[in-house]
C-alpha cells in the first residue's frame, strides 16, 4: 500500500480545513433570492362573504442572511441578489428581535388592508387610531442622541403620520444623507429634532425601527387573518384588493391570477418595497397573468413580455386596472 507523502498530506488536511471553513464560516453578505406566491385567500376570510372568483397572490423572497462562501455561490442563480446583511439587519438589535419587529408590520399592514378595503366598498369604517414609537435605535443613526426607545412620532418634515408605512412614503422621496424634520413626543411633552438620514440599500432612513401601536378598528364587517410563516408590510396591497372583492365581487374581472406587491397606508397610497424582481420570479411560477408593481419599482421590471406588469401608486389605480 502505498501512502501519501508527508508534504502531499499536509496539502490534502490544508484542503480540508479550508473547504470546512468555506462550508460553515459567516460572510457579511446575505442572499435575496425568490421566493413563493401565496394565494391571499387561503390567509383571509371576510365575514358573510365567499372569496372572490379570481385570485390574489401576494409575493415573497426568501431571506439567505449572513451566508457562509459556499452558499454564496448561489449569487450566480437567476434572480439572486447579494447584498451586505448590514443593510438587512440591523446593528445594536438582536435576530429575534428584528424578526419580532417584522411579525408586527405584517400585523400592521393587516389592520390597514382591511380598513382600507372597507372604506373603498363605502362601508361605515370610521376613523382609525395609532400612533408610531421608537422600537431601537441604530448605532450609525444621527438621531441617537436625539432620540429615546419610546418617543412617539408625531410628524416628519411636518407632515402628521400614524403608521410606519406613512414614513417610509416619505423617507423615499428624500435623498440619503438630506435633513429630515421630526416632531415626537416624550412623557407627554412636545419636541421637535432635525438630523440627517442614513443610506440603507441605496434608500434613506432615519436610523431607528418603528413599532405601530394600533387600535383595532371596529370594521362592519369582521376580516381574519390566518397566520402563516411570512413577515414584513409588502402584502397590504394584495390584502386589501382581495378583501375588497369579497365584499364587492362585481363587475367580474376576467383576469383569474392576479399577482402584486406593496405596502399600503391609510389614505390607500401603494409603496415601495424591496425584492421586485425576485417576487416577478415568484409570479411567473404561480401563472398569473398580471403583476401589480409600486410606481417606484417599476422600473425594475419595465420591458418584462412574459407577464403584464401594472405599475399603481394607490388601491384605487389598483383596482381599476383589474376592472
Amino acid at each position: 500500500m502505498r501512502y501519501p507523502s508527508r508534504t502531499r498530506l499536509t496539502w490534502y488536511i490544508a484542503a480540508a480545513i479550508l473547504a470546512a471553513v468555506f462550508a460553515f464560516v459567516r460572510t457579511p453578505y446575505s442572499l435575496i433570492m425568490p421566493g413563493s406566491a401565496i394565494d391571499v385567500r387561503d390567509i383571509v376570510r371576510v365575514d358573510g362573504h365567499e372569496p372572490p372568483r379570481e385570485r390574489y397572490y401576494m409575493t415573497d423572497v426568501t431571506l439567505q442572511e449572513s451566508a457562509t462562501p459556499a452558499v454564496l455561490l448561489a449569487a450566480f442563480l437567476p434572480g439572486t441578489r447579494v447584498l451586505p446583511t448590514r443593510g438587512l439587519v440591523p446593528q445594536g438589535i438582536g435576530l429575534q428581535q428584528y424578526d419580532k419587529l417584522m411579525v408586527h408590520a405584517m400585523t400592521e399592514s393587516q389592520t390597514i388592508a382591511a380598513f382600507v378595503a372597507e372604506r373603498a366598498a363605502q362601508l361605515p369604517v370610521g376613523i382609525l387610531r395609532s400612533h408610531v414609537s421608537i422600537a431601537t435605535l441604530d448605532p450609525v443613526s444621527h438621531a441617537k442622541d436625539l432620540l429615546r426607545v419610546g418617543d412617539a412620532i408625531v410628524a416628519v418634515n411636518g407632515k402628521t403620520v400614524s403608521a410606519t408605512i406613512e414614513i417610509q412614503n416619505i423617507l423615499y422621496k428624500i435623498k440619503p444623507g438630506a435633513l429630515v424634520s421630526l416632531t415626537f413626543e416624550r412623557g407627554g411633552e412636545r419636541h421637535n429634532a432635525r438630523f440627517a438620514t442614513v443610506e440603507l440599500q441605496g434608500k434613506s432612513r432615519l436610523g431607528v425601527y418603528l413599532l405601530a401601536h394600533l387600535e383595532a378598528p371596529k370594521l362592519p364587517v369582521p376580516v381574519r387573518f390566518k397566520r402563516f410563516d411570512v413577515s414584513g408590510s409588502s402584502g397590504g396591497l394584495m390584502f386589501a384588493l382581495d378583501i375588497y372583492r369579497s365584499i364587492h365581487p362585481y363587475p367580474a374581472i376576467p383576469l383569474q391570477r392576479i399577482a402584486g406587491t406593496g405596502t399600503i397606508d391609510y389614505g390607500g397610497v401603494v409603496g415601495e418595497i424591496e425584492g421586485t424582481q425576485q417576487k416577478l420570479i415568484a409570479a411567473r411560477k404561480a401563472g398569473a397573468q398580471v403583476f401589480l408593481v409600486p410606481r417606484e419599482n417599476y422600473h425594475e421590471v419595465a420591458g418584462t413580455r412574459d407577464i403584464k406588469i401594472v405599475p399603481v401608486h394607490t388601491f384605487a389605480q389598483a383596482l381599476g386596472a383589474l376592472l
